[in-house]
């Protein structure tokens, strides 16, 4: 039995057999490797695109906050920008219509704003700074009033510390009665006033401006995908 199965096996029909029975397992062992290989490119892609997605959402996430806490930053000092200006021309009108007491009454109200102001000049300086651009923190504030013969603002800050002195001379002088306020000395004050009342508001709107952009750009951030 044993010789005619070799005596079959060295024949051609059997080595014919035998090649085709090694042939098909082969085969089948290749095409099995090449199927695994290709489920595992498969889930090491999709783990990669996975830990991609969410890397990106982490980021934006990341960013997201960032931004709030950024527009809630600018909010707080656009307020008190604001807040300045409001009480240092309620003085200001006070003071043109003759009503010396209510003047008084405001000035202290408007020290208390700017003492919160100096408190986060630096502070807010600096989040000017870190939330849009060196170029905006220096408009609002780049130490010119350190200079002993500072008289023309450039930045947030001078024109305060102008329109501040010009308001409290004019107080000090409608309080003494060796004084007389002129015309011109309103009309002056006048002046700085509105350019006060400019420059602030183009501060406040070109730093909306280019915090909206970064906003923009976080919505891109989101919908672009990124390239695999």
């Amino acid at each position: 039995m044993a010789q005619a199965f070799w005596r079959l096996l060295n024949s051609n029909v059997g080595l014919l057999v035998l090649g085709f029975t090694l042939t098909t397992i082969a085969g089948s062992l290749f095409v099995d490797w090449v199927d695994r290989k290709t489920w595992e490119r498969q889930i090491a892609v999709e783990q990669k695109r996975q830990d991609l997605e969410w890397e990106r959402s982490r980021k934006f996430e990341l960013l997201r906050v960032k931004l709030d806490e950024g527009q809630k930053s600018l909010e707080e000092i656009s307020d008190l920008i604001n807040l300045r200006f409001f009480r240092l021309h309620k003085v200001f009108e006070n003071v043109l219509s003759g009503n010396i007491k209510a003047a008084r009454t405001n000035w202290q109200n408007y020290m208390e704003a700017v003492e919160r102001w100096n408190v986060k000049l630096i502070i807010n300086q600096n989040k000017l700074r870190r939330l849009v651009s060196a170029d905006v923190s220096d408009q609002f504030n780049n130490y010119e009033t350190d200079d002993p013969d500072f008289e023309t603002p450039s930045s947030i800050h001078g024109h305060f510390f102008i329109s501040h002195k010009k308001v409290k001379d004019l107080l000090d002088c409608a309080k003494a009665k060796s004084c007389t306020v002129t015309k011109a000395m309103k009309r002056d004050v006048s002046n700085h006033m509105r350019a006060l009342d400019l420059v602030t508001d183009e501060f406040v709107d070109r730093v909306s401006d280019l915090f909206l952009k970064r906003t923009f750009d976080l919505e891109e951030f989101r919908t672009i995908r990124p390239v695999h």
